[in-house]
């Protein structure tokens, strides 16, 4: 009998589920040993580090300049603040921002009906009593005048009865001439003063009403242009309050600015970088965006410690002014224009780029190669101008620097 018909029913079930089992893990094996083997990729070699040479500078001589630049604006030489003399409630605004006004021309007034009707009532009254004294004195002119006459015909009515001796026509043309000198001296002393003083009363009246409209009211005191209208024109560069009717206005509070567009000046900020370093009749050069190869010379007429006087510059509180004279491209009030200022000039110095100078720890210095090694050397510069700085201490002219 064979070993398989010799086993055991459940001897043979083991063996063939054992069989079952390893199946899939001979398969995993198979597969395993099938696929390719991928080779490890070289790494790239890193490339060896070149170090870079530092950049030498040599000391040089020659002539540096301070020069900067600030921005400065084109305003009016003449602003002129108008304002109310008095207290009130605004009436009519009779000018817009940017209309000319003539000069005399009403530009603004206060409400004011009461003291209208005041004065037009005084003038009624004026005229009335130039109109009565104006008639009185004509007819004493009249009267005058034929007094004159009547004393000038005794004159001659005497003068003939001298001439033909008659004694009694001399004695009545006597009598005849003195009653007409009588006459004549009555007329000229008929003066009424209460008269003339009705019409000096009436004046005055009408003299002090007018005095007040005026003082409620805004006249151009010149032919210009109207740049500002409103409340609060002390601070043009802030949101001014609009002029509404009947809104409260304070007494000698510029309310309009009325300028002549020409002549004109450069104002600049004193908040600008560097004007401190400008001075009164220091010469700086003005330059026009449009017209860059037209540089005209300006000067320096007003700094911020003095330029807050009593010359009122609306939008310009203490701020430096430089005078525009001689031919210059066409300026507009508003528009900016660039001014070179050349602060200092050094002629015949050491200089250095900046490339070449450090600054560190409040030191300022140099490094040079030393043999093998490098060494510091702490300066002293003066301008700096254009990647150029002036050595004043610790170089001289030839030496070679290292760069940073």
């Amino acid at each position: 009998m064979s070993a398989s018909h010799s086993m055991s029913p459940c001897a043979r079930f083991r063996t063939s589920y054992s069989l079952i089992l390893l199946l899939p893990l001979l398969a995993s094996a198979l597969a395993g040993c099938l696929t390719p083997v991928r080779a490890v990729p070289t790494p790239t070699p890193w490339p060896t580090p070149v170090p870079s040479e530092q950049k030498r500078y040599t000391v040089t001589r020659g002539t540096i300049e301070d020069r900067f630049q600030i921005i400065a604006e084109v305003a009016p030489l003449r602003w002129e603040p108008l304002a109310f003399a008095v207290d009130g409630k605004l009436g009519a605004v009779l000018v817009n921002e940017g209309e000319q006004a003539e000069e005399g021309q009403i530009l603004a007034e206060l409400i004011m009906p009461d003291l209208l009707e005041q004065l037009e009532q005084a003038r009624l009254d004026l005229s009335r009593a130039e109109s009565v004294l104006w008639v009185y004195e004509n007819e004493l002119t009249f009267d005058l005048e034929r007094a004159q006459l009547e004393a000038r015909r005794a004159e001659l009515l005497m003068q003939h009865a001298r001439e033909a001796g008659d004694t009694n026509e001399i004695a009545l043309q006597e009598v005849a001439l003195q009653l007409a000198q009588v006459n004549l001296r009555e007329i000229e002393s008929r003066v009424d003063p209460s008269l003339e003083q009705a019409v000096a009363r009436a004046k005055l009246a009408v003299a002090a009403l007018e005095r007040q409209v005026e003082e409620r009211r805004i006249r151009a005191p010149f032919t210009g242009q109207v740049v500002a209208v409103g409340i609060g024109l002390n601070s043009m560069r802030g949101p001014l309050e609009p002029p509404q009717r009947r809104a409260d206005v304070p007494a000698f509070s510029p309310f309009i600015v009325i300028v002549e567009p020409d002549p004109v000046e450069l104002i600049v900020s004193s908040q600008a970088a560097r004007v401190s370093d400008l001075v009164i009749g220091q010469e700086v050069t003005a330059i026009h965006r449009w017209a860059q190869d037209e540089p005209f010379p300006v000067h320096v007429t007003q700094l911020p410690t003095i330029s807050s006087g009593d010359r009122f510059i609306p939008g310009f509180p203490g701020s430096i002014h430089l005078s525009v004279e001689g031919e210059t491209p066409p300026l507009v009030a508003g528009e900016f224009i660039n001014i070179e200022v050349v602060a200092a000039v050094r002629d015949d110095t050491l200089l250095l780029p900046d490339a070449a100078v450090r600054r560190f720890g409040g030191r300022t210095f140099v490094v040079v190669q030393d043999g093998d090694r490098q060494r510091r050397i702490d300066i002293r510069t003066g301008l700096e101008s254009r990647g150029m700085v002036e050595v004043l201490e610790g170089l001289e002219e030839g030496d070679v620097i290292l760069g940073r």
